[in-house]
């Protein structure tokens, strides 16, 4: 009760690997703190209540800080900081994951997000249908969490990002469960998602500055 989570998310496409100061020490040990590449996140236990900046550094020069963010969490808040920008100009959005809960039936709950500053508002569907989620999500836009039916019916969904035309921009397959048909026996089943709170979040750019596409969906697990 008298701590935070924070999450902190690598969504700055052309950027280097980062080390995350989450300690907001002077004489930080980077030889023991994991990076954080493009696309990917860790978690961290923060003091509550207690102001401090959240450090960053390029894991190619750890003396350098490239950026850093205030944060403050009240007792037991979980949040979300997403590191933006470009590697010159960083930024960061932090979203609250209000709306987590600990489920009992066969569901997993999905949270969705726009955090792709120059592709505007986006809808999510399901990849190869005309079924929709989600409608007009601009940056850092998101959805509550909403419930999937995870039953062995659904073993995988796959999430597209689409424009107003409904063109795909991006697409991930979530995988509930792996199902094994072997040979004169019963099927072999293996959860990989059950019970679950998830973000599945839309980061890059249609363009980097030099024509490619680096918009890429992820996934944040909250558990």
């Amino acid at each position: 009760p008298l701590a935070g989570s924070l999450k902190v998310v690598h969504a700055v496409p052309g950027a280097p690997a980062v080390h995350v100061n989450y300690l907001d020490m002077e004489h930080f040990d980077f030889s023991v703190n994991p990076t954080v590449v493009f696309g990917s996140n860790e978690r961290y236990t923060l003091p509550a209540a207690v102001a401090r900046d959240i450090r960053f550094t390029y894991a190619g020069d750890t003396t350098l800080e490239v950026f850093s963010q205030p944060v403050e969490l009240n007792a037991g808040e979980i949040s979300t900081l997403f590191l933006l920008g470009d590697s010159a100009n960083l930024s960061s959005v932090m979203i609250k994951d209000e709306g987590l809960r600990t489920l009992q039936d066969s569901v997993n709950t999905v949270r969705f997000i726009n955090m792709s500053e120059g592709i505007g508002a986006v809808d999510v569907g399901l990849a190869d249908s005309s079924v929709v989620i989600a409608s007009d999500l601009g940056f850092t836009d998101t959805t509550d969490f909403l419930e999937f039916n995870a039953t062995l019916k659904n073993p995988v969904y796959r999430f597209a990002f689409k424009d107003g035309m409904g063109n795909e921009l991006a697409t991930l397959t979530f995988e509930q469960f792996l199902v094994f048909i072997i040979p004169d026996s019963p099927p072999f089943v293996l959860q990989r998602t059950f019970r679950k709170n998830v973000t599945i979040a839309l980061i890059g750019s249609p363009d980097d500055g030099t024509g490619n596409n680096t918009l890429e969906v992820i996934r944040i697990d909250h558990f």
